[in-house]
């Protein structure tokens, strides 16, 4: 026998139903974007000796994000070409942030602190701003380079290269073989670029 009460509660359900559905879908779509529209300043990353540095302190400036290593056949090409932008463009806005890692073939196994510092000394490597090490891919990579990569999402190598403009914005990936000068005129554009 056909029930209107039931009838009534069974339409009250599936209607119930769908707003939940719709309401969850939404806040889905929120959080999502919400994802998108984080920026590098947004975030907080830790120095060679375990101290926070919150990312908006380099707000205005244009950011060059670079994971390093000691032991890579590229360290010795790469530091150099570091240290050039850093000479050429510290004075204008640019802040290299350089973040060691031992993922690749274990080539970063000096430990974070006085150890990573000394072997910059040695080096001669004056590359700017240095972070304590992390992992760059993977389960357990750095919330920065989750956001860096979240459009490319491997890391091939060490000194894989991220230019970003001076909202936070990433710019644009570079491989690992390319040589920092080459990134110059990019580096120029994000300087020059008056609406930032």
């Amino acid at each position: 026998m056909f029930n209107k009460e039931d009838a009534f509660h069974g339409v009250m359900a599936a209607v119930a139903l769908v707003a939940v559905l719709y309401t969850r879908r939404g806040l889905q779509q929120g959080l999502q974007e919400m994802r998108w529209r984080l920026t590098i300043h947004s975030l907080t990353v830790r120095d060679t000796y375990g101290s926070p540095v919150q990312l908006q302190s380099f707000s205005g400036q244009v950011m060059l994000i670079v994971n390093i290593a000691s032991k890579c056949g590229l360290t010795s090409s790469q530091y150099d070409g570091l240290r050039q932008l850093m000479e050429e463009y510290e004075e204008r806005g640019l802040s290299i942030l350089n973040f060691p890692c031992n993922q690749f073939g274990g080539q970063m196994p000096e430990s974070d602190g006085q150890e990573m510092l000394d072997h910059l000394r040695k080096e001669g490597a004056n590359i700017g701003h240095l972070f304590a090490k992390i992992d760059v891919k993977g389960a357990q990579a750095d919330p920065l380079y989750k956001l860096l990569t979240r459009q490319q999402p491997d890391i091939e190598w060490n000194f894989v290269k991220f230019l970003v403009d001076r909202r936070g914005n990433v710019y644009k990936r570079y491989g690992a073989e390319l040589e920092p000068v080459a990134l110059a005129h990019d580096i120029e554009l994000l300087l020059a670029d008056a609406s930032e």
